[in-house]
């Protein structure tokens, strides 16, 4: 399954930086010719003649042009080469640094005090535990 993602992401890479095309021509507004290709080249239904404007006159007068007959529309699949890892700047926290810097310094430090557990004297017993818990070695 990897093997069949990682060759179809190759392929995939690899069309969009040879600039396939799909070119389309529109003739009187429908779709007369669709093909795909590298590049963009001219695609006609041999109707090149109707495009030709008129001769305008010397004059400034107003005049009509017609609309061309033929057009082309090309769909082209582009890959954007430069890539640039996104960069995001983030505030610093002052009370989050003096936190940790406290912290910090607090682990560094020796006490060189008495341990409060040397001093610990456990509490008197008031029951026998073993007949309390009826634990008897036998």
């Amino acid at each position: 399954m990897k093997k069949i993602i990682s060759i179809s992401l190759a392929v995939l890479m690899l069309t969009g930086h040879l600039g396939f095309a799909v070119g389309t021509h529109y003739c009187g507004g429908f779709a007369v010719e669709t093909q795909m290709m590298l590049g963009h080249r001219h695609l006609d239904c041999g109707m090149e003649d109707m495009d030709n404007d008129c001769e305008r006159n010397s004059n400034t007068e107003t005049h009509f042009e017609k609309i061309p007959c033929c057009e082309n529309d090309y769909l082209s699949l582009e890959v954007e080469n430069e890539f640039k890892p996104s960069v995001e700047q983030s505030n610093l926290n002052v009370e989050f640094v003096a936190a940790f810097v406290i912290s910090y310094m607090a682990s560094l430090s020796t006490d060189q005090g008495n341990p409060q557990y040397t001093i610990y004297e456990p509490p008197l017993v008031t029951r026998d535990i073993s007949v309390l818990h009826q634990v008897f070695i036998i």
